[in-house]
């Protein structure tokens, strides 16, 4: 048999950033490690032994969304400023002064004063092309294309996590972050089927394009990449945990999405419908992932990437992660539920013509 290297990714110099501060990872197991498998790419594992129950990361958005129906009226907003997070009542909350969208509001005026600046980034790119992208192209691509907007504004306005532990700073640092790991995020032109790729350029073309309404200064195919790369990677926020396994009897599913979001350091999960690694939003979109059962040294860390009550046999699992993820999974469970091909029994000499 052939081995099997795992290379240990060394921390990023943190000096050959941006210069700008960034959204951070709150908290990181000291056992947590990123690594790169020969056929998965990279992935975390442990270096020492993790107890179920114990937390393992807690990672602050780079870039957050909400996904509710009726905004006006919708207890779930979020607070649009990205060290808040937190759900906005309607009683409370401040709607944008320019009347962008109904999408976009605040707890509070000190949260919507902290954020001026962000939001002058979006603002305009949301009054001109929010009702039209939606009229035309549908609610998920106004979606997408808004957190692209995001990602721009957290890139380009530097926005910091809320608070930063100085004494978890050896910690994050064996990871990258900001900016730095969003541009190391997998997936690419290749992912993506050719028809597919087509369309995020045309969208790219229309509605992303460095312009005064939109002031980002990348080129479009570098935009097209970022599309790419968010398409992968981002994660549904759901009230409930993702991941459970084995089921609970009777199984309880993980409840509605209220947000979509990218995570810089979270994205290094691999996926497994086996997994051994819950994950859940909590009240300020962190993702925080917890070990659903005990984790020996040098395993492998995967959560599910989609909710396991829904997709239970191994048919419509691989069918749901090929269409939405562009892979075949051949995880422990999925490779077990494989048909055994019979064995082909020879009574005799197979026939031969003269």
């Amino acid at each position: 048999m052939s081995q099997v290297v795992y290379i240990t990714v060394e921390s990023p110099d943190r000096a050959q950033g941006d210069g700008n501060a960034f959204a951070q990872a709150e908290w990181i197991h000291p056992h947590l490690i990123e690594s790169v498998h020969p056929a998965k790419g990279r992935q975390f594992r442990v270096s020492g032994p993790v107890r179920k129950g114990e937390q393992l990361l807690v990672d602050h958005p780079y870039a957050i969304i909400p996904v509710v129906d009726e905004p006006a009226s919708n207890d779930n907003l979020l607070c649009s400023n990205p060290t808040c997070n937190r759900r906005a009542s309607c009683p409370t909350r401040v709607s944008c002064p320019d009347a962008c969208i109904t999408d976009v509001v605040w707890c509070g005026e000190a949260c919507q004063n902290a954020d001026t600046r962000r939001h002058a980034f979006e603002c305009l790119w949301l009054k001109r092309y929010a009702g039209l992208i939606r009229a035309k192209w549908g609610e998920y691509d106004f979606g997408m294309l808004w957190l692209i907007v995001r990602i721009l504004a957290t890139r380009q306005t530097g926005h910091a996590s809320p608070t930063t532990n100085f004494e978890l700073q050896g910690e994050q640092e064996r990871f990258k972050q900001g900016w730095d790991a969003i541009e190391s995020l997998c997936g690419s032109q290749d992912t993506w089927s050719h028809e597919q790729v087509k369309a995020w350029s045309t969208l790219v073309k229309k509605y992303l394009r460095s312009s005064s309404i939109l002031p980002h200064g990348l080129p479009t195919d570098r935009i097209l990449h970022l599309i790419c790369q968010e398409e992968a990677n981002s994660f549904g926020l759901y009230p409930r945990e993702t991941g459970v396994f084995p089921l609970p009897h009777p199984p309880v599913d993980r409840g509605e999405q209220f947000a979509a979001a990218v995570y810089a350091v979270a994205a290094i999960a691999n996926h497994s419908c086996l997994p051994n690694v819950s994950h859940k939003p909590d009240n300020q979109g962190r993702m925080v992932f917890t070990a659903s059962q005990d984790i020996l040294p040098g395993e492998e860390c995967c959560i599910s990437y989609f909710d396991l009550t829904r997709f239970g046999d191994l048919n419509t699992r691989r069918e749901h992660l090929r269409k939405s993820f562009r892979f075949v999974c051949r995880c422990e469970r999925c490779s077990s539920e494989e048909p055994v091909e019979e064995a082909v029994e020879w009574t005799g000499m197979p026939l031969m013509d003269d």
